[in-house]
């Protein structure tokens, strides 16, 4: 038997010989893994849709009614800044009366009281992101107070503050609940490597004394802690993407799927309305190489500790 088939012997002989022990380990780390990645996939989707509502968040600068478009276009290109602002459009009183036409297309009787004389001009602001938006504001603010042509600056402030503290809870939630199931399962593979090796002790003092190697000793359980790792990750993927697959088969035709897909298309994620053979690989991927580097890492704290005592 070659050195390594018998590292690999020695690994399954630790799992199966703690049957119990092997299978609590694999399912505490089969739901810490399937919790942790739903979490990292809702702190994701969460930020996706923070930012593309963030993108949508506005600032309009309404002007008086006989304020030159000259002075509107002026003013347009002095607070643009390409740095800030995503997109920044001049809303003429032609354009105004067409928005507002669409708006009230079933009320007839509201159309035509109406007319493009009654209403402001005005521009349209779109930031990158919050903390732009903000600045824009301020930045629009203090136009006002020397600019008599601004009439009214309308944004939705409440709006902006919610979609802020709401992209800071999920950032900091999500690092916070993760960590701590993360600990979770690091300690447990740890206490059950480390319960293997005090169950081996005999054996390792007795290939200490004929002259085997650290690695060669060590090796095994650390193997034994990547295949928990491993099966934990390859359930936790399964736990997540079946179900996700399961309610887009079944659901299709129905107003649900409608939303779902129209919100997929939104947030640039259509990829996940059908089934998708590189995005299943790569998320059973990624949950394999994480739960298999966490029960390396697992192991190897507990081999460097447990070893040392025997």
């Amino acid at each position: 038997m070659t050195k390594t088939s018998k590292v690999i012997d020695t690994t399954k002989k630790n799992v199966k010989r703690n049957r119990w022990l092997s299978f609590a380990t694999i399912f505490v780390s089969t739901i810490v893994l399937a919790i942790t990645s739903f979490f990292v996939s809702v702190a994701i989707l969460g930020r996706v849709a923070v930012k593309y509502y963030e993108q949508r968040a506005q600032v309009i600068i309404f002007f008086k009614q006989e304020t030159p478009e000259a002075d509107i276009l002026s003013l347009r290109d002095k607070i643009y800044d390409p740095t800030l602002i995503a997109d920044i459009q001049y809303v003429s009183q032609e354009d105004a009366l067409a928005i507002y036409k669409e708006d009230f297309a079933d009320n007839p009787d509201l159309i035509s009281t109406v007319t493009a004389d009654s209403l402001p001009p005005s521009l349209e602001i779109r930031a990158y992101d919050i903390d732009g938006l903000l600045q824009v504001i301020s930045n629009v603010n203090t136009e006002k107070e020397t600019n008599p042509n601004i009439d009214e600056i309308m944004y939705f402030k409440d709006v902006v503050d919610n979609l802020k503290t709401l992209s800071r809870i999920i950032n900091i939630g999500a690092i916070v609940l993760i960590s701590g199931l993360l600990i979770i399962s690091f300690f447990l593979i740890r206490i059950t490597i480390g319960f293997n090796i005090n169950a081996h002790k005999e054996e390792i003092q007795i290939m200490n004394l004929v002259g085997s190697t650290d690695s060669f000793i060590k090796t095994p359980f650390i193997l034994e802690g990547a295949f928990y790792g491993l099966v934990g990750g390859l359930l936790a993927a399964t736990i997540i993407i079946v179900p996700w697959y399961t309610v887009v088969l079944y659901t299709q035709g129905t107003g649900f799927a409608t939303w779902l897909n129209q919100m997929l298309a939104d947030f640039n994620l259509s990829f996940l309305k059908t089934f998708n053979i590189a995005f299943v690989l790569i998320y059973y991927l990624i949950h394999l190489v994480f739960g298999a580097f966490l029960g390396v890492v697992s192991s190897f704290s507990a081999v460097k500790r447990y070893l040392k005592q025997q």
